[in-house]
């Protein structure tokens, strides 16, 4: 398509996350026009950054993975290079809480061989990984739980890829999908018969240039001087005037079929009345939250089970110490427990030891996730029970003395939406609603990857796809 005959789209996009900023950005970058209505006061969404006593508590993500150029792209163009912090080496380091104690995760194949954490047989059966048969394409209701278990044995489902879930998702491994929850391990399986061959090849195709063009060899995990909201802020320096219309209320969506045109009414924060026509509608907002908006409902009733999607609640309590508190050296990115072990938290994060000036000096900060799918009971316990809890645990396994002298909870009553077997169906009903009603839009941490990066390159994936 040529720039001569190319349509300059006006879209409108609903939700001032990191969804719906990436993609304003890439349209307008490809000459469209876009507008993002939101309704509440900041831009952001789930990335909030509070800063209280000394302390910077991350409501949301803690940090950014840097793998692809055209994130590193977006970052200097919002002219936050210089705000960049790089992870401290010691983030490679993973613990894993089994039989009560902490236990570097194997990080190379040395580490492998050595570590106590693996018995000598799920040693045995990690190797004989690259000679297994691999399962049927259409294998798309297989659990995450059952794959794992079925490619490298239930003790490496137990103390490394189930607690690698409950970092990710919260989740449960026997109810995600393989194929939908993690697509790049399916895909490995099925283009190469095995997920270690896969990596290897990649690895290899990495430092030849081939394979994906944009995939950087060197990952990075990062995030800003001033917290992980400097992202949202920046992407929005970029935006032209007029694209952000926040403290808006929508009054109406609503598609003519004539036209195939979309008209938006709305209400702004001074009582200002507006409406447009647009050729695109983008919806970015939580999947459980499609049926707040006033969308008609022929689409509602079109895109019935996705609000549904499982969202479980989600408590971060971060804690701090002064570091004399604190045996344990905290060298690393943070801990997970092992699924056999009988534990209120998921796991936990290091801030302090990840990014400088994350604690005052002389302290430590400690980040303690609970709840999820597996035990959502533990989200919603009174702070002064979760706490309670909390220190028992950490007392035993870091060696902490005395109280923290820093908390702060936050608290997400839906947080990570669950691409559970079954999630195939709901996906399907947003690909027929998009063909039905042509300029819709589905599009958030719920279709295409819950990761920032993710939500970041869809953006630009679906410009492509509105230029065409």
């Amino acid at each position: 398509m040529t720039e001569q005959n190319k349509e300059r789209k006006h879209v409108a996009i609903i939700g001032a996350g990191i969804s719906g900023l990436s993609a304003a950005y890439y349209l307008q970058q490809a000459g469209h026009s876009a507008v993002i209505f939101e309704n509440g006061k900041r831009i952001g969404g789930a990335i909030q950054t509070s800063l209280k006593d000394g302390y910077l508590c991350e409501h949301g993500p803690n940090s950014l993975m840097v793998n692809d150029q055209r994130i590193a792209d977006l970052i200097e163009a919002a002219q936050l290079g210089p705000e960049v912090l790089v992870a401290n080496k010691a983030a490679n380091k993973r613990f894993i809480v089994h039989e009560g104690k902490l236990q570097a995760l194997p990080s190379s194949p040395l580490s492998l061989l050595s570590t106590k954490l693996f018995s000598f047989k799920a040693k045995s059966r990690l190797l004989k990984e690259p000679f297994m048969a691999k399962r049927a394409a259409d294998a798309g209701s297989e659990s995450f739980a059952d794959f794992i278990r079925r490619r490298f044995g239930p003790e490496i489902l137990d103390k490394a890829a189930g607690p690698f879930v409950s970092g990710i998702y919260a989740g449960d491994p026997n109810r995600l999908s393989t194929r939908h929850a993690f697509p790049s391990l399916f895909e490995l399986e099925q283009n190469h018969g095995s997920i270690l061959k896969g990596l290897i090849k990649s690895k290899r195709e990495i430092k030849k240039g081939k394979g994906n063009p944009h995939r950087l060899a060197k990952r990075e995990i990062i995030s800003f001087k001033e917290g992980m909201e400097a992202l949202p802020k920046g992407i929005a320096t970029l935006l032209e005037d007029g694209t952000l219309f926040l403290e808006t209320k929508l009054g109406g969506i609503s598609f003519n079929k004539k036209t195939q045109r979309w008209h938006i009414d709305w209400k702004g924060k001074n009582g200002t009345i507006g409406q447009g026509s647009f050729s695109d509608v983008i919806l970015t907002t939580p999947a459980h939250k499609l049926e707040d908006l006033p969308l008609e409902d022929e689409i509602l009733d079109a895109v019935s089970q996705v609000p549904h999607l499982d969202y479980p609640p989600v408590a971060a309590m971060m804690l701090g110490f002064n570091r004399s508190q604190v045996k344990h050296p905290l060298d690393g990115f943070g801990m997970l427990n092992a699924l056999g072990e009988k534990s209120k938290m998921l796991g936990a994060l290091f801030p302090s030891t990840l990014f400088p000036d994350r604690a005052p000096q002389d302290h430590v900060s400690i980040n303690v996730m609970l709840g999820g799918s597996r035990t959502p009971e533990h989200a919603k316990m009174s702070e002064s029970a979760m706490k309670a809890s909390i220190m028992d645990e950490l007392r035993r396994l870091l060696g902490i003395e005395g109280n923290p002298v820093f908390s702060n909870l936050v608290r997400w009553e839906k947080a990570i939406p669950q691409m559970n077997i079954g999630y195939g169906s709901a996906l399907k009903q947003i690909e027929q609603c998009e063909k039905k009603f042509p300029g819709i839009h589905f599009q958030g941490n719920y279709r295409g990857g819950i990761s920032l990066g993710d939500c970041i390159l869809s953006g630009i994936t679906l410009t492509e796809k509105i230029s065409s």
